[in-house]
């Protein structure tokens, strides 16, 4: 136990003894005042408050004697009041009497037959008043005589045995408090005493155990002087405080001094050891100095080692060449001639110790292993010692010794700090003979060379011949270097040109696009509306002749389209979006675009789809849909009768792992010299000014690099007059496609920006009547800078019954809006004068009551990525012109409605 512990508790018990005392003290003093409050806050008060019922009706039996005696009239009620007074004050008491928490049943039942005793003597009293205020006096005084004294007497007599009761108990309470009070004393000296007792016991008992503890430590501490520093005397840990802490520590120091005082005797002895070996190694290494011949060191070697360590026999192996050990000289050989000529690496124990590189002892040899002999006689060594010498890490030779008793340690450590030095002394002996083996055969190389020279000199002729013709061709090699810088100076000026040149087509490609639609966008929304004839003012011929022009711009539109869409192609740069595609709604997206116009030309459409083809295609989804698109509106184009079928299947082995698509038409077929041609850009198969077919030859072209991009191609096969079977070939995983980078990047980026995106919104309203109730008495405000578009389209919708608002840039816009807080929608063009669109619709959607206005944004300029910065400018949604009037209303429908 801890010294503070053991502190604790003592203090603690006392801390506990002296709270003991103090709560008894406290307990006896509320007890005493308990009883005190008793008698002085209850007993006390029942005592006057009996006395003063006394009081009170002694008060009415005299005031009764007064109205009884009284002749005048006037002061009866005064005395009637006096008497009721009192007559009140002793319910009062006998209420407060009852009041008291301290009573017991005979002061309880005391009180009730007070209270009875009282209600008959007030019921007296009350009956004498009645007399008296009646004026009969004789009556009252005779009811008095006889009713009076009996009540009043009985009365007192139970008030004052109360009053004697209570003081009784006011006596007993006295006397236990007393009792309480002495008891109290004697358990108070009696736990002093105890106290007392214990605390000098716990004080005694701690005091002891330190001292002893003390004298234990001191003890042992003090007898140190007297011991060795390797056998000190220790502490016996008899406690777990911080005296046995300390005698832990003295015994752990005592340990440690024990321990650095041994490992000082054994670095002495170690020392010593160490001395002796490197004398003697020191000793023999000198022997060795000089030596130039391996035969001559290794019997130098092998005597002086052999007599160092005693041994009996012994032999030296040196590793001349190869993974041969050869023997070099022996100690203590006899006729047996102890050990073999020549060794192997890994043959026996010898070869074994060179593999390894590692020392190898043993003990208790057989007799017949080896025999030492002399002129008395011969035994047998009992231990034997292999080494192997190193050099660099390099072995180069193993030492083998015996002895009759086992090698000592000392002996191991200089025959392994002997056998590494010596593997320096034999690589310098074995240099040595090297070089003069090395020697002769230069001397004898020497001649050879002196006959070599003059051959020599005679080829330094033909290769002098020869460096002047090498110098020839350099200068002809430096003459061609400057022909191709200013050819790569040339090409780097082309390219640049190059690069304008794609910046221009760009640059032309966007502005046509955007001059191109802007007069699409009218032409095609005004001739669509006199086509449909709405308002019946139109002869047949007139809608004829608007259906026309609707027709021919919507053709022109698709020109515009494939020609923006083959240069993005082009570009290099379109982007590909693989994700699983379903057969099922490719053969859906088909079926719905081409059924109407198999039905109309009368033409029979199949889609077949094999039981081995895939379900699932992993490709683009949109391309894919583009590709099938272009093939089956050619198929039906140039198919006037038969059928039109669109087949799923399997790749032949051939193409294995890829699915075929075939578009197979019975039409009019393609010659076998333009089967080829067909899918170069703007190629018609018939070319002529009498050609039967419309198009502009984009078709294919574009299907063919489509194609590429999703790691496929197309096959064509035909018959002219029988028809035709377009193949697709995808892979039924999706590849990346291998194709070159184009040259610039930069154009690339151009043409890509400048490619037009396709729409969202596909789907339109059937019923116009239904987008016509719809639209009706709505606002919309058209901001746009060309009068034509805003023309076309105030006609349009005004047609819808929608009131028309306009605004020719986006400060006007704002303006019109601040003005008409009726605008139910906004069309908003992008490019105008002053603000363009995308600064109109910030500034709008920063006033909060706009910021649920539906804005539609319109624009000619129709690129890749427009709809993202449409809606990130704060458009609702977004349509690109020529607008499709059906599309526009069904878009203006879904937004009002939200």
């Amino acid at each position: 136990m801890k010294l503070n512990t053991k502190l604790l508790i003592g203090l603690g018990s006392i801390l506990g003894i002296i709270i003991i005392l103090s709560m008894i003290v406290f307990y006896t003093l509320t007890q005493q005042n308990t009883y005190m409050r008793e008698i002085v806050t209850e007993d006390h008060q029942k005592v006057v408050l009996a006395q003063t019922l006394n009081l009170e009706t002694n008060t009415i039996a005299r005031e009764m004697r007064e109205l009884l005696l009284m002749d005048a009239d006037t002061e009866v009620p005064e005395k009637i009041a006096i008497i009721n007074n009192a007559l009140g004050n002793q319910v009062s008491i006998i209420e407060s009497l009852q009041e008291l928490s301290s009573l017991n049943e005979a002061e309880v039942a005391a009180i009730s037959s007070i209270q009875q005793i009282r209600n008959d003597y007030n019921e007296m009293v009350q009956t004498i008043i009645s007399l008296v205020t009646s004026d009969n006096y004789t009556g009252a005084i005779n009811y008095l005589l006889d009713e009076n004294e009996g009540l009043r007497r009985d009365m007192l007599i139970e008030v004052n045995l109360f009053t004697e009761q209570e003081q009784l108990i006011m006596l007993e309470r006295l006397q236990e408090s007393e009792a309480t009070y002495q008891s109290a004393i004697t358990y108070l000296v009696i736990l002093t005493i105890i106290s007392l007792v214990v605390i000098s016991t716990i004080t005694y008992s701690i005091v002891k155990n330190i001292n002893t503890s003390i004298n234990r430590v001191r003890k042992v501490i003090t007898s140190v002087r007297s011991h060795p520093l390797d056998r000190l005397p220790r502490i016996e840990v008899k406690t777990k405080d911080e005296i046995g802490e300390i005698a832990i520590s003295y015994n752990n120091m005592a340990d440690s001094l024990e321990t650095v005082t041994k490992q000082e005797k054994e670095i002495a002895e170690a020392l010593k050891e160490e001395n002796w070996i490197k004398s003697r190694y020191a000793e023999i290494a000198m022997k060795f100095q000089g030596i130039k011949d391996l035969n001559e060191f290794g019997t130098v070697f092998m005597t002086n080692i052999a007599q160092f360590v005693r041994a009996t026999y012994g032999v030296i192996y040196v590793r001349e060449e190869g993974n041969t050990l050869t023997k070099i000289a022996s100690y203590a050989a006899c006729d047996s001639n102890i050990g073999t000529e020549k060794i192997h690496l890994g043959q026996g124990l010898v070869g074994q110790c060179a593999a390894d590189k590692k020392l190898m002892i043993f003990d208790h040899l057989p007799n017949e292993y080896v025999s030492t002999t002399s002129g008395l006689g011969a035994a047998a060594p009992t231990s034997l010692i292999l080494l192997p010498i190193e050099f660099d890490q390099e072995i180069v030779g193993v030492l083998e010794l015996a002895k009759f008793e086992p090698f000592s340690q000392s002996e191991i450590r200089i025959l392994e700090q002997l056998s590494q030095s010596s593997g320096s002394s034999i690589e310098r002996i074995l240099d040595h003979m090297k070089i003069e083996e090395l020697l002769t055969e230069s001397q004898t190389q020497s001649e050879e060379l002196q006959t070599q020279s003059e051959e020599l000199q005679q080829q330094q002729e033909e290769l002098r011949l020869i460096n002047e013709q090498l110098h020839e061709q350099f200068r002809q090699s430096d003459e061609k270097n400057q022909e191709l810088e200013l050819i790569k100076k040339d090409l780097e000026e082309k390219n640049r040109n190059i690069k304008l040149g794609s910046r221009y087509k760009s640059e032309f490609l966007a502005n046509m696009s955007h001059e191109l639609r802007t007069p699409l966008n009218s032409m095609l929304i005004l001739s669509q509306m006199l086509a449909e004839n709405v308002n019946g003012n139109l002869t047949d011929k007139q809608v004829e002749h608007a259906s026309t022009i609707y027709s021919s711009g919507r053709d022109l539109l698709d020109l515009i389209n494939d020609i923006l869409d083959l240069s993005k192609i082009e570009s290099g740069k379109i982007e590909v979006f693989p994700e699983e595609v379903l057969i099922s709604d490719i053969k859906a997206f088909v079926q719905r675009q081409f059924a109407p116009i198999s039905s109309q030309k009368n033409i029979d459409f199949n889609i077949v789809i094999d039981s081995e083809s895939p379900a699932i295609l992993f490709t683009d989804d949109q391309k894919l849909k583009q590709i099938l698109k272009n093939l089956l509106s050619n198929a039906f184009k140039f198919t006037n009768a038969g059928k039109v079928e669109l087949h799923f299947k399997k790749a032949m082995e051939a193409d294995s792992g890829k699915l075929g698509i075939s578009v197979v038409d019975t039409g009019v077929g393609i010659a076998l010299d333009k089967q080829r041609s067909i899918f170069e850009a703007f190629y018609q198969e018939d070319g002529t000014i009498t050609r039967k077919y419309g198009g502009t030859g984009l078709g294919l072209s574009i299907s063919r690099e489509l194609s590429e991009l999703l790691g496929g191609y197309i096959s064509v096969k035909s018959t002219e007059g029988k028809g035709s079977v377009f193949t697709l070939y995808l892979p039924d995983y999706h590849q990346e496609p291998e194709y070159e980078e184009p040259l610039m990047d930069e154009v690339a980026g151009t043409i890509e920006e400048s490619v037009v995106v396709e729409e969202d919104h596909t789907e339109v309203i059937e019923q116009n009547e239904q987008v016509t109730e719809q639209l009706q008495n709505k606002t919309v405000l058209i901001v746009d800078d060309d009068m034509r578009n805003v023309f076309s389209l105030t006609a349009a919708l005004e047609g819808q019954h929608m009131k028309v608002l306009f605004a020719e840039n986006g400060m006007e816009s704002i303006e019109a809006l601040s003005e008409h807080t009726e605008v139910d929608i906004v069309l908003m063009d992008i490019m105008m004068p002053e603000m363009n669109g995308y600064e109109a619709m910030q500034e709008i959607r920063k006033n909060e009551k706009w910021a649920q206005l539906p804005i539609l944004a319109l624009t000619a300029k129709a690129m890749k990525n427009d709809r993202e910065k449409c809606i990130s400018a704060g458009a609702s949604d977004y349509i690109s012109k020529p607008v499709n009037m059906e599309q526009l209303l069904s878009l203006m429908k879904v937004w009002l409605h939200k």
